[in-house]
Parts: C-alpha cells; structure tokens; sequence
C-alpha cells in the first residue's frame, strides 16, 4: 500500500513538474516575442533619437524587464553572472557616477536612461535567446527592421511614402532622419542578410533573402554615405574570414548577385526620382525584385552543385567572378565620356553645374587645358563658366579664379591661375545658366606650368555611374568638409576632455560645452564619434569602462566563434560579429549610437554573443539577490521615463496654449511639466517667462518672484547655456536689477564667445543702461556703460581672431555702437 502511494505520489509530483516546465516555457516565448517586437520596431520612430519617442519606449522595456527578472527569480537563474554583465553594468556606472558632477544634470539623466534601456535589452536577449532558432529569428527580425527602412527611403524619394524627413537634399534619411546612420544600419544587416542567404538550405528563402538584400542595397547606395561606402568592402572581407570552411566564398557570390540586380535601377533611380512619377521609381525597383530572386536563386543552386563537387572548383569560379568584378569594377570607375550642360529652347535659366576635386600643391602656377564645344546662338551672356576654389586643409573654399566664354567655340583652351598658400586640392565647376546655350567638354587635364608632365586627367562624367553618386565618389578624401569638420570636432573635444578628464562632464557634455570651446563657429549637438562621446561624457572612468566591455565582448565572441558551433552554426555567428564590427567601426565616425533604435539593435547583437558564451562556459553563479536589486533599478528607471514623457506632453500643450496667447492654461500646463521633470532647464525657462508675462500684466508680484525663481533655477541646470544666460539677464534688466543682468548678459557672450549675436545683445544692454542713467541725469553712469557698448568692439574682435573662421560683425550690433560713440562724445 505505502508503495503504491509513493508511486502515485511521485506520479503527482512529475506531472507537476512537466506541467511547470510547459508553463515555464510558455512564459519564455512569450519573453521571447515581447523582446523581438521591442528590438524590431524602435528604427520607424525616428530611430528613437528624440524623447517623444524614446521615454516610452523606455518605460516599456523596463515594464518587460520588471516581469521577467520576477519569472527569473522564480526559476531561480540569475541575470548577472557574465564578465560581459559586469562590463555592461560598469560602464552604466560610469554614467551614473557622471550625473553627480554633470554640466548639464537632465541630459546626463537622460543617458542613464538610455543606457539602462540598452541594458534590459541585452539582459533579456543574454537569457532568452538560448538557441540557434531564436537566433535565426532575432537575425531576421533585425534584417526585415532594415528592409523596411530601405523601403521607407526609396519610397520617400517620388513621395509614395510620406516620411518627415526621411528625402533631403537627394538622400535617403528614411525613418533615421539623417543619411549617415541610415547608411549604417542598413550596412550591418545588409551583411547579416548575405549570411542568412548562405545559412539557409531553401532555396526559395535564400531567393527571398536576395530581394531583401537587394532592396537594403539599393537603398543604401543612396544613402550617398562616403564613409559606410569605403567600409563596406572591408567588412564584407572580415565576414568572408569569419564564415565557416566551405561557406567564405558564398557571401562574395550573393553580393555580385545583389549588384547585378541593382545595376539598371541604380541608373534609372534619378531620373525617376527627377519625374516626380513614383510608377517609374516601382517599375525598376520591381525589375530589380524580379533580378535578384532569379539571380540569388541560380547562385544557389551553382553553389549547391560546386559544394557537392569539389571546393576546390568553388574557390576557382569565385575567383574567376571576382576578376569580372574588378574588371567590371575598372570598366564602371574609369570609363568616361564627354560631360554636357544644355539649356533647350524652351527652358528657362537655371544654374547646371558639375564639379570635380583635384589634388595640387600651395602657392603654384597651374594651367587648366580643356578641349570645349561651346554654342551660343541667342548671343547670351556667357555659353558656360569655369570656377576654381581652392580648398585648405579644413575644406574652407576661397575662389581663385573664374572663367566665363561667350563665343561659339570649337577647338582646346586653357586657364592659368595660382594657387593659395593654404591650397590642398582644387574643386573645378564647370557651369551652363542660360537658356539656348550648351557646352561639351571632351576632355580637361590639369598641370604646373613649369611641369607639364605632372598632368592630372580630370574625370568629366562617368559613362555608368549617376551623377549625384559620381560627385561623392569624386569627393572621397580626408580633407572633404566633412572629415575635416570632423577632425575639427575631435580637437575641440580633447579641449572638453582637459577640463573634465577624470568623470567627465556628464551625459551630453558636448552639446552642452563645446560652444564654448569651438575653434570656429559651428553648430553640431554630436561629437560625431561614439568613443569621444563617452570620453566626454565619463571621463577617463568611462574610457576604462568602454575599453573592458570591447574586451570582455571580444574575448566572448572568440570562445563562441572558436569552440561553441557547428560549422553550419557558426555562420549565424560570423554574422553578429560582423554586425557588431559594423556598427561600432561606423560610430567611431559618426553618431549613429546616439540614436537608440541602433544601440537597441547593436546591444541586442552583444547579448546573443553572452547567452552563446554563457552555455559554453556553464556560468555557476547563483547570485539571486542581484535579480531583486535589478527590479528595484528597473522601477526607477520606469518612473522616471515615464514622468519625463508625461512633462513632454504637457509641455506640448502648453506651447499650443501659448501660440493662442492663453497665458493662463499654458503656466498650468508648464506648471505640471515642470513638476514632472524638475530637471529640465528648457520648461522652467518658459515657465518663468510665462509668469513673468503674466506678472507684469497683472501687477503680481508673487508670479514675479517665482517667475525670478524659476529662470535662476533654469540657468543653474544649464549654466553654459548661452540663450538661457540671455535670457535671464534680459528678466532682470527688465525688472531693474542691472547688476544682475549686465552679469548674466555678459556670461551669454563667455559661454558661446564666437556667436556675432550674443555681441549685439550685450552692446545693446549696456547701451539701454547707458541711456537710462543719462535720462535720469547720471552722467558718470551713463558714460560707464556707453563706454562698455563701444568696449564690446574689443571684445568681439579679441574672440573673432582666435577663430579659423572670423564671422563679421552684425551691422545691428555696429550701429548700436556708433549711436553709443556718438552719445559718449555729446555727454563730453
């Protein structure tokens, strides 16, 4: 009898024990599908760079993560046990350490907040996705993310899509809103794609990858990004490397195939684009679609073949379609023909115009020589025109000469000209304005006069490639504007990084300082490097911690790639190290990890290495109670994120209120804003200004001195804030404390010393105070102050010659001076 209990007892307890497996499990995908959508979705709203969107989706990931480190707990598996985790956790630190001797205290919250959302993500990813089916899935749910954006931008281009911008300038920003990241994103899962295609044996989905694949690169072309162009082939090498035996050679071929699919709408897309018919722009990239099914298709299937073969007869047909490459490569980059610029008959003026970058030496006699065909049959002022501008090493543009012919010409001429001292290369544009005219040249060359065998051809128009991608091409060089700011922006910071190295300044440091330190007058709110970010940000703490997440991450992705997979698995792998190369190589130029949605995608890649490295390794930490500790972070995390979004809103509606000038809902609305987020230097601004309006109108003096209260609290938040500075100096001048807002005035001009603006305010305020005293028959006073407003002449010019750029002087701030000058020598 009592056996017989047992039995059915242990009976009891297996099957509870099955049915909480199950139920176990259940949760797991459920986990798993909530964390697929919260790393798919974040690129289509504005890749999250902006907090209307980002407070949300923070509040959101930390509600997930509450839940699912309570279910962690329950099972008893710990989220922190990794070297990756701790390294994850201490640069988080760094971060928050910063807060606490930040510049600019609501900015350096909102990081932390961004960099625990990162950090939920990749707790969730490094405990979830345990398998290589979740991997796959993940992968692909990052890749279709991608193929959307793609489609966003090309759809954007003939306005089929309605996309704020998503088309600027001839670029595709797609949801990112700005090129380079675009053109980032869509790089890394455009090589994740072309391992999919080789991990995957159907080949219907290998031809379903193609068109994704094709789609991204297509998009990514005109993304017109010069950086991510010059990486591409680099990473496509590293992901070739790190494919397993048999396999290196496959995402070569898919990406000749993507290419061939690509070519014809390439070519079509501007004048499509030009059109303005979006049935154009779907009629070849559908032409495309078709392209590359087949073409991915019939590359699988050769594959499968050689594979069976012999892998020797597979290296010898890719490298035979790798010289085609090069050979058509040469072909596509080399082949010119003449370039022209018409206007018709019936079309009106307009400036046409092509220019191509030449190297040349400083303080040198060139000579242009051009062979031209020039028509001018309705005697206009000029058949085409020829401007030289010498750019320096900061891609500053000084003209040097300008050439324009009238005359019907046939035949070979040429222009002599000097170069500057500062001279590093030349832009040559060759210009057509007016109606009934043209020009062809059929070749141009450019050489020192005293060495005509230093001959440089000039490129006039490439026969295969489109123009608007011809002009970047041209204009590869570490000396473009771009680079060159750049490096410009990573000399300031260094000035940033003297002053605050140990901590740093604290989330945003550089958009709240580096006015202060520009070398010229700039206006950029990203370092444009993610390394030099976190300097700033962290100091030399936050460099250490940078620098043991890349190691620990290294040293993680050497143990799954070296001794985890399987061959076939170790393609899955290749592509998330290739992706996480990508994302971090592009970043160390650009600011794409400021915006979150690629940071999510990014930290997601890194959590899949750990869960990876956490099977191989067989982690034994049972450090529970750090599971308590995380929820109660998480909670924080979720408050606050969802207070600020919630001072958002009402902020928002404040501003409609008071664009309809009802002053009295918009300080209830400002009043709640600010008590949500108490941080935020930009709402007690406004708040204050709405009570200063509204004290001055209705004689209250008790709004008065909160409105005081408020815009002081405003600039202790943002103390290098040069509007807020203004326009708390302006409050007090306003309510006769002269003192008081000469100083805050003058701060305006200390903390931003290269705006022309912030001198017109100053001279301006002297001035006032100079005129008040003389009206009210303080002479000494008077000529104190007015002497003050034509000092700021100094004062301007002091800071103006320690720019690389000198900006002049407003003729406002000039006048403003004169008129002081002028009073000074009536008072004598």
């Amino acid at each position: 009898m009592a056996q017989k209990v047992a039995a059915k007892k242990g009976k009891t307890i297996k099957k509870q024990t099955e049915k909480n497996y199950r139920s176990f499990a259940s949760l797991d995908t459920i986990f798993y599908i909530l964390l697929v959508i919260l790393v798919f979705y974040p690129p289509f709203f504005r890749g999250m760079y902006f907090e209307k969107e980002m407070f949300p989706t923070i509040a959101l990931t930390s509600a997930v993560f509450i839940i699912w480190a309570i279910f962690k707990i329950v099972q008893k598996e710990p989220i922190i046990s990794t070297t990756l985790d701790y390294a994850a956790l201490f640069l988080v630190g760094a971060y928050i350490i910063s807060s606490f001797f930040a510049v600019n205290i609501r900015a350096s919250i909102g990081e932390v907040l961004r960099y625990f959302d990162y950090l939920f993500i990749y707790f969730i990813v490094s405990r979830t996705v345990k398998d290589n089916k979740k991997i796959f899935i993940l992968l692909n749910a990052l890749v279709l993310s991608s193929f959307v954006v793609a489609v966003v931008g090309l759809g954007s281009s003939v306005n089929l899509i309605h996309y704020n911008g998503s088309w600027v300038g001839g670029r595709i920003n797609s949801t990112f809103q700005y090129p380079n990241t675009t053109a980032s994103f869509l790089m890394a899962f455009f090589l994740v794609n072309l391992a999919l295609i080789s991990y995957t044996d159907n080949k219907y989905l290998k031809a379903i990858y193609g068109m994704t694949a094709y789609t991204q690169f297509y998009a990514y072309i005109f993304t017109l990004s010069r950086g991510a162009w010059l990486m591409l082939p680099f990473l496509g090498i590293i992901l070739m490397f790190l494919m397993p035996r048999g396999k290196r050679i496959e995402p070569f071929m898919y990406f000749v195939g993507v290419a061939i699919a690509s070519a014809l709408p390439i070519v079509k897309f501007n004048s499509a684009v030009a059109s303005g018919a979006a049935l154009n722009l779907i009629k070849w990239y559908l032409i495309g679609v078709f392209a590359s099914l087949i073409v991915t298709y019939a590359i699988s299937f050769i594959v499968s073949v050689v594979n069976k073969i012999n892998v020797k007869v597979g290296i010898a047909i890719a490298a035979v379609i790798g010289f085609f490459v090069l050979a058509a490569g040469y072909i596509v980059f080399m082949t010119q023909v003449p370039l022209t610029l018409k206007h018709d008959v019936d079309e009106s003026d307009s400036i046409k115009s092509v220019t191509r970058f030449v190297s040349a030496e400083p303080d040198r006699v060139y000579v242009l020589k051009y062979d031209v065909v020039a028509k001018n049959p309705s005697n206009k002022d000029w058949a085409y025109g020829i401007i030289i501008n010498s750019r320096n090493e900061n891609d500053q543009s000084t003209k040097i000469t300008e050439f324009y012919d009238k005359d019907n010409f046939i035949g070979e001429k040429t222009i002599e000209f000097s170069t500057l001292k500062d001279t590093k290369r030349l832009a040559i544009t060759f210009v057509n304005n007016f109606q009934n005219t043209s020009v062809t040249f059929t070749k141009a060359q450019i050489y020192p006069k005293n060495a005509p065998y230093e001959a440089q051809n000039i490129m006039l128009k490439y026969k295969y490639l489109p123009e608007d991608i011809a002009s970047r091409v041209q204009d590869i060089s570490l000396s473009t504007q771009s680079s060159s700011q750049r490096m410009q922006f990573y000399k300031d910071g260094l000035k940033i990084f003297k002053d605050y190295p140990i901590l740093g300044a604290g989330g945003g440091a550089w958009a709240s300082l580096y006015f202060k330190y520009q070398s010229y007058l700039y206006w950029t709110t990203q370092t444009h490097n993610y390394f030099m970010q976190v300097l700033l940000d962290t100091g030399i703490i936050g460099a250490i911690a940078i620098i043991f997440l890349l190691v620990s991450l290294f040293r993680s992705m050497h143990r799954v790639y070296k001794g985890y997979m399987e061959d076939k698995d170790r393609t899955l792998i290749a592509a998330i190290i290739t992706a996480i190369i990508s994302l971090y190589a592009h970043a160390a130029m650009d600011f794409d990890l400021s915006l979150s949605a690629v940071s999510i995608a990014l930290w997601a890649l890194i959590g899949v290495i750990n869960s990876l490295d956490i099977l191989k390794v067989k982690v034994k930490n049972k450090k529970i109670y750090l599971n308590y500790l995380a929820i109660v972070v998480a909670i924080v995390v979720m408050f606050m994120s969802t207070s600020m979004s919630v001072a958002l809103s009402y902020a928002v509606k404040g501003d409609n209120f008071l664009r309809q000038q009802n002053l009295i809902l918009a300080e209830q609305n400002y009043e709640k804003a600010v008590s949500y987020d108490p941080w935020n230097a930009k709402y007690r601004m406004t708040y204050g200004q709405i009570l200063t309006a509204l004290g001055d109108q209705l004689k209250d003096t008790v709004r008065l001195q909160k409105a005081m209260f408020e815009e002081e609290k405003a600039v202790q938040l943002e103390p290098f804030n040069s509007q807020l500075n203004a326009q708390l100096g302006a409050f007090y001048l306003a309510h006769g404390q002269i003192d008081l807002g000469l100083k805050y005035v003058l701060k305006a001009v200390e903390v931003q010393p290269l705006r022309p603006e912030n001198y017109q305010q100053l001279a301006d305020a002297y001035n006032k105070v100079g005129m008040y005293y003389l009206n009210n028959g303080d002479k000494e006073k008077a000529k104190e102050f007015l002497q003050k407003a034509v000092d700021v002449q100094k004062m301007f010019d002091k800071a103006n010659s320690k720019s690389l750029e000198p900006k002049p002087m407003t003729e406002m701030t000039k006048q403003i001076i004169e008129e002081s000058q002028k009073t000074l020598q009536e008072i004598h």
